[in-house]
């Protein structure tokens, strides 16, 4: 026993190096592990934010949007720009400055895509007199704010990779038509690891904004005279129309002249229901009917070939 109390042999080199490198496999290993999972949360973390940006700039624009504001009631001006990464648009301002004698409290607003950079811009337009300033025209996002054109500019959304994919497609190439706009934005911090792009899209109805009137009517023959009637005509709005008869064989000018957003030359008659008399020995009638809403839009329906029977020439 005392023999063994007093042994000083231990553990030998080889043994302890062989500890050694085992310790160091395993903490490298468990090291290398926490990495990866710390990695891997963090490009979680920023995705997660980049795509809680992005909404936040869909619900901004869903909002501004629906507070679609035209230059003058009912007007469907409000539209200034409809490209595929670029739209500018009027709304409402949250606040109005004092004093201002922009009565409806108006702005512009641009959304625009920098593809270079990957950023969603924002831009506004502000002012306060009566009168509404004619529409910045740079194309450039951003354009760099300058009197008379636009005040501000910031980042609405980043990593925005949308490439050639548009932001905004418009249910009409006319910005008067335009009642509905979907925007579609693809969104990827981290572009060289997974996960891949997320897209987030919004769709808006543009309330606000006044619709073409649609014309239909019905062409009765009485004897010798053909009753007009439109009444089959609507106005999205429920606004009442104005209702202008033309005869395509009438070529000479209206009397009293209509509105200049209706044909000037071969119209009979107005109303929403007219009776229309045609001169005698003129054969068949190809009538057609124009509608007008109160901001000036119309819509034309298509024309009818009426016959009268009895007069000549004789219809086919």
């Amino acid at each position: 026993m005392r023999r063994l109390a007093r042994e000083e042999s231990g553990f030998t080199l080889v043994e302890l190096m062989l500890v050694s490198v085992l310790m160091i496999v395993v903490m490298g290993a468990t090291l290398g592990a926490l990495t990866n999972v710390e990695r891997t949360s963090a490009t979680n973390v920023r995705q997660n934010e980049n795509q809680d940006q992005v909404r936040r700039a869909l619900d901004t624009l869903s909002r501004e949007l629906r507070n679609l504001a035209s230059p003058t009631d009912e007007l469907p001006h409000a539209i200034g720009r409809a490209a595929a990464s670029d739209l500018i648009f009027q709304s409402v301002a949250r606040t109005k400055p004092a004093g201002s004698a922009n009565v409806r409290n108006t702005q512009r607003v641009r959304y625009c895509l920098d593809a270079g950079a990957k950023n969603l811009w924002r831009q506004e337009q502000k002012w306060t007199g009566e009168a509404v300033p004619a529409m910045p025209t740079d194309s450039a996002c951003p354009a760099a704010p300058a009197p008379g054109g636009w005040d501000t500019k910031a980042v609405a959304a980043e990593n925005v990779v949308n490439g050639v994919r548009p932001v905004f497609a418009y249910n009409s190439a006319q910005p008067t038509e335009i009642t509905e706009i979907r925007a579609s934005l693809f969104a990827d911090a981290t572009p060289t690891r997974s996960p891949g792009e997320v897209e987030l899209e919004t769709s808006v109805f543009l309330r606000n904004q006044n619709r073409a009137p649609i014309a239909r009517f019905t062409a009765t023959v009485s004897g010798s005279s053909i009753l007009l009637n439109g009444s089959e005509s609507s106005d999205p709005e429920q606004k009442p129309l104005e209702y202008y008869w033309y005869d395509e064989a009438n070529s000479s000018a209206c009397s009293p002249l209509p509105p200049p957003e209706v044909p000037q030359t071969g119209c009979v008659g107005e109303g929403i229901v007219f009776n229309y008399t045609p001169p005698p020995l003129s054969g068949p009638k190809r009538i057609y009917l124009v509608v007008r809403d109160p901001a000036g839009l119309t819509h034309r329906a298509p024309t009818q070939s009426v016959c009268l029977t009895g007069v000549l020439p004789l219809c086919n």
